[in-house]
C-alpha cells in the first residue's frame, strides 16, 4: 500500500465522529444497558399515570404524540392499567399492554435482539380484546419500539417506533409534568432515557466506521499488512540491539523484553531493569517506533516499600527522577539507523551510570541499615 492512499484511508477515518465520553448512568454500571426485561420493566412503571413517579400522563402522551395521535393528553384517560408478560392462548408473552375506556395499546420492546416475535399472534390477542363489558376496544395500536428503524411486524398493523424518536417525545413533554414529579424518580427517569440515547449513538457512530470498512475493505487490509510488517520489524530491531548489550559483571541488571499489548502502535521496548533491592529497581529502556530510537529513564518503587522514602531522597539525590516521571536521553536516533552498534553504546553507557549509582545507593542503605 502506497502512502498516498495510506493518508487517504486515514483521512476517511478522521472523518468519522469520535465516540463522546458521558457518565456512566445506573443501568450501565449494573451491567443491564442492553436487557429487553428491565427496560421494558422501566416503561411500564413510567407508563402507569397514577404510579408513584408524580410525572402523571408523560409517558402516555409522548407515545401518543410520537406516534401522530392528536390529542395525546385526552387520548388514554381513565382507568389506565399497565401490563407486562401478558400471555397469549398460543403462549407467547406481549411485553408490554396498556388499556384505557377506549384504547388498547400492545409495545413489543426490542433492544438488540432481531424483531422476530409471533406478530400474527399478538396482532390476533388485540383483534379480540374487549374491555371488562366485554365491549370492543374503540382504538386498537401496534407498536415495535426499536433502537434503528424496521419494517418488522408491518404486515400485522405494527407500526414502528424508535427508541430515540420516543426519548426525544418524553424530553419534550418533560415540562408539563416536571413540577409534580416526585425527585428520587425523576432522576431514575432521565438516567434511563440516557441510557436509551447511549445505546443508539454508540451503535450509530459504529456503523459509519463499518461502512468505511465495507467500502475500502482491500485498503483496509493492505493497511493492516503494513503495519504488521512495522511492528514485526521493530521487534526484530530491538532484539538485534539486545544481542549487542553486555551484561556480564552486573549482577543488578535484568533484561526485560517487553512488548506492550494495550495498543495497537508499532512499537517495540527493550527494557533493563536495575535492581536496587528484590522490590525497587531503576529502569533503561530503549524504544524503537517511526519516529526512531530514543532511551528512556525512569523507576520503580512500590507504594508499600518499608524504605521508600529513603529510597527516593537518595534517588532524587543522584539525580535519578521522581516515580512515573520520565527521562529521556538527549542522543537519539533515526528509524533506520544501521549502526545498532553507536545505540549499544549509549545504552551501554547508560546502564553503566546507572548500575554504579544504584550500587552507591544499596551500599549506603546496607550501611544506614546496619548503623
Amino acid at each position: 500500500m502506497d502512502a498516498h492512499a495510506a493518508a487517504s484511508l486515514l483521512d476517511e477515518f478522521r472523518k468519522l465522529p469520535s465516540r463522546i465520553e458521558r457518565p456512566q448512568t445506573f443501568l450501565e454500571i449494573g451491567g443491564y444497558p442492553h436487557y429487553e426485561n428491565q427496560c421494558s420493566n422501566f416503561l411500564a412503571f413510567f407508563f402507569d399515570p397514577e404510579g408513584p413517579h408524580g410525572l402523571g400522563s408523560l409517558f402516555l402522551d409522548a407515545l401518543m404524540n410520537s406516534l401522530g395521535v392528536e390529542d395525546g393528553e385526552e387520548s388514554l384517560v381513565g382507568g389506565v392499567s399497565v401490563d407486562r408478560e401478558v400471555g397469549t392462548k398460543a403462549g407467547n408473552r406481549i411485553d408490554i399492554l396498556i388499556k384505557s375506556g377506549s384504547h388498547a395499546v400492545l409495545i413489543e420492546n426490542k433492544i438488540h435482539a432481531a424483531a422476530v416475535n409471533p406478530f400474527d399472534d399478538y396482532s390476533t390477542y388485540l383483534d379480540r380484546l374487549k374491555d371488562e363489558d366485554g365491549t370492543a376496544y374503540k382504538n386498537k395500536i401496534k407498536v415495535l419500539l426499536t433502537l434503528y428503524p424496521s419494517g418488522e411486524g408491518s404486515d400485522w398493523g405494527f407500526v414502528n417506533l424508535t427508541h430515540a424518536d420516543f426519548v426525544s417525545a418524553v424530553r419534550s413533554a418533560l415540562g408539563h409534568h416536571v413540577h409534580t414529579a416526585d425527585n428520587r424518580y425523576l432522576t431514575f427517569m432521565l438516567d434511563f432515557l440516557n441510557t436509551l440515547e447511549n445505546l443508539g449513538e454508540g451503535t450509530r457512530m459504529n456503523q459509519k466506521f463499518v461502512k468505511l470498512l465495507a467500502d475500502r475493505t482491500d485498503e483496509v487490509v493492505k493497511f493492516q499488512e503494513g503495519v504488521k510488517q512495522v511492528r514485526d520489524e521493530v521487534r526484530g530491531k530491538v532484539q538485534s540491539l539486545g544481542e549487542l548489550i553486555e551484561l556480564k559483571g552486573y549482577q543488578r541488571i535484568q533484561q526485560v523484553p517487553w512488548q506492550p499489548n494495550q495498543n495497537y502502535r508499532p512499537i517495540s521496548y527493550l527494557q533493563y531493569r536495575v535492581h536496587i533491592n528484590d522490590e525497587s529497581y531503576v529502569v533503561v529502556e530503549p524504544a524503537i517506533s517511526p519516529n526512531g530510537w530514543e532511551i528512556r529513564l525512569f523507576r520503580r518503587i512500590p507504594r508499600k516499600a518499608q524504605d521508600r522514602l529513603e529510597l527516593e531522597k537518595l534517588l532524587n539525590e543522584h539525580k535519578i527522577l521522581p516515580e512515573h516521571d520520565l527521562s529521556v536521553h538527549p542522543e537519539r536516533f533515526a528509524y533506520d539507523e544501521e549502526d545498532l552498534n553507536s545505540i549499544a553504546a549509549v545504552v551501554q553507557n547508560e546502564l553503566s551510570r546507572v548500575a554504579s549509582i544504584v550500587q552507591d545507593i544499596a551500599n549506603e542503605l546496607s550501611a544506614s541499615s546496619a548503623g
